[in-house]
């Protein structure tokens, strides 16, 4: 978020993030329609569309948005299931999901193999009814 000399963040920037986080949203749920949604994809969403101009905004927004995800009950995070079964969500309060989210990945960045196939996002059933209206919505 963009900060004036005096430390406070301006309007249009606060506009901007709302923007990419609700366009993130949309994207990994719509995405999850079709398959779980490892954490790279999340970096590719953010870079296809620009909704980020650094690593620290970047990482940020995808925290954000897996948070408010989660929160609202349309996702979950969680391991990779074995064929034919629901994604392994984590069995973690939100607040320890997301301190082992951001441990691996910002942490370890620099380390793909500790967060790009190994962090995944599932949809709940409230988050499958909502992206299955998104889909609806963009049709129209």
């Amino acid at each position: 978020m963009a900060m004036t000399n005096r430390g406070r963040s301006t309007p249009r920037a606060g506009h901007a993030v709302s923007k990419a986080l609700k366009k993130l949203r949309t994207e990994l749920l719509t995405s999850a329609l079709e398959d779980w949604v490892p954490l790279t994809e999340v970096e590719t969403v953010i870079s296809y569309f620009q909704l980020a101009d650094s690593r620290d905004v970047r990482q940020e927004l995808a925290l954000r948005t897996i948070r408010s995800l989660v929160e609202d009950g349309l996702m979950e995070i969680g391991d990779l299931p074995t064929e034919g079964t629901r994604l392994i969500a984590w069995n973690l309060s939100l607040d320890e999901a997301m301190s082992r989210l951001r441990e691996r990945y910002v942490e370890h960045y620099d380390e793909p193999a500790q967060w790009d196939f190994s962090i995944w996002l599932g949809l709940t059933e409230s988050g499958e009814r909502v992206a299955k209206e998104l889909v609806d919505e963009a049709r129209t």
